[in-house]
């Protein structure tokens, strides 16, 4: 499965359909507000595309809007709330009651072919992260009094805590996407750092342990950005090596084909780059960034509908 992902719920059938066509992708990722559009999700049903639903574990401006004391809060002491990006307490229950019967309704409705959980870890503004950072530069959170107590951790304890957050809410997130659409696949997104990256931040500040997290979930995504990081495109295939000898698990890379936060287009020559490395580790196919970023670039679409078929992930699992 090849697909894009539609970030805009109001995008009507046909631009996706158009823009999938162009570049001969056959799914499409869109997120959990495609639900309430009974037009769209009649169309997708009826068409070939195969569908992702992208559903946000800890990450959701719409409940926090309303409940704003279920917010994390961050190393500097301030609430997890920067752009785009709102994150809540991790140790919530009150956050994750509202938020799993957000995520039952949704997926029970939209029936995808495989499900994303995303933002399964804690606050952290990775794709702003510099390769050099360390610790003392990564503002994180959650360090809340619930989450951390009253004194400060080391980096290990630290990670041991986030670790068993984020694997225990990635647990009940697939138990419950499997008992409300029974037989879907259940991939998690990761961020894409190596475990050694910035002091071993993947744990510390995101709470990902791929090996804890791999018995929970059929296929890992990582978010294989290296334009978004300041990477080479070689980081793609570390962190996909890294990944899949971890875990013995699928890889289905998330490919960079558009800017997220920055105007003006992603050159050519570096979408191709990673591309080039996404291809070469993903077997069962891969995610592009984003619809709205290729949809007006035909360069971009011929180079998409030039890449290899791949095979049906159902068959892998």
């Amino acid at each position: 499965m090849r697909a894009v992902l539609c970030l805009d719920p109001r995008t009507p059938f046909d631009r996706i359909e158009e823009v999938t066509r162009a570049a001969r992708l056959d799914g499409v990722v869109v997120g959990m507000d495609a639900a309430d559009d009974d037009d769209l999700c009649a169309r997708l049903a009826d068409s070939a595309l195969r569908v992702i639903v992208n559903v946000p574990l800890l990450h959701s401006p719409e409940v926090l809007a309303e409940h704003p004391e279920l917010y994390a809060v961050t190393s500097t002491g301030r609430r997890a709330a920067v752009d785009w990006l709102h994150m809540a307490c991790p140790s919530s229950e009150r956050f994750w009651e509202l938020q799993s019967a957000r995520i039952a309704d949704r997926v029970a409705r939209l029936e995808p072919d495989l499900v994303s959980l995303d933002f399964a870890r804690g606050f952290v503004r990775w794709e702003t992260v510099p390769p050099g950072a360390v610790a003392a530069d990564i503002e994180h959170g959650c360090c809340c009094a619930r989450c951390v107590g009253d004194r400060p951790y080391g980096l290990a304890e630290l990670a041991r805590r986030r670790t068993d957050l984020v694997t225990a809410r990635v647990a009940q997130a697939a138990d419950l996407v499997r008992s409300v659409h029974p037989g879907v696949p259940v991939a998690v997104k990761v961020v894409p750092w190596l475990a050694a990256d910035h002091e071993g931040a993947r744990a510390w500040a995101c709470g990902q342990d791929p090996a804890r997290l791999a018995p929970l979930v059929d296929v890992l995504m990582p978010m294989s950005y290296t334009a978004m990081i300041g990477r080479p495109a070689q980081h793609v295939r570390d962190v996909h090596d890294e990944l899949s000898g971890a875990t013995g698990l699928p890889v289905m890379p998330w490919l960079q084909a558009a800017h997220a936060d920055e105007p003006g287009d992603l050159p050519l020559d570096v979408v191709a780059q990673m591309l080039a490395a996404v291809e070469q580790d993903a077997e069962h196919g891969y995610c592009v960034f984003h619809l709205d970023g290729i949809a007006h670039r035909p360069e971009l679409l011929a180079l998409l509908a030039e890449g290899s078929p791949m095979s049906d992930l159902k068959e892998m699992l």
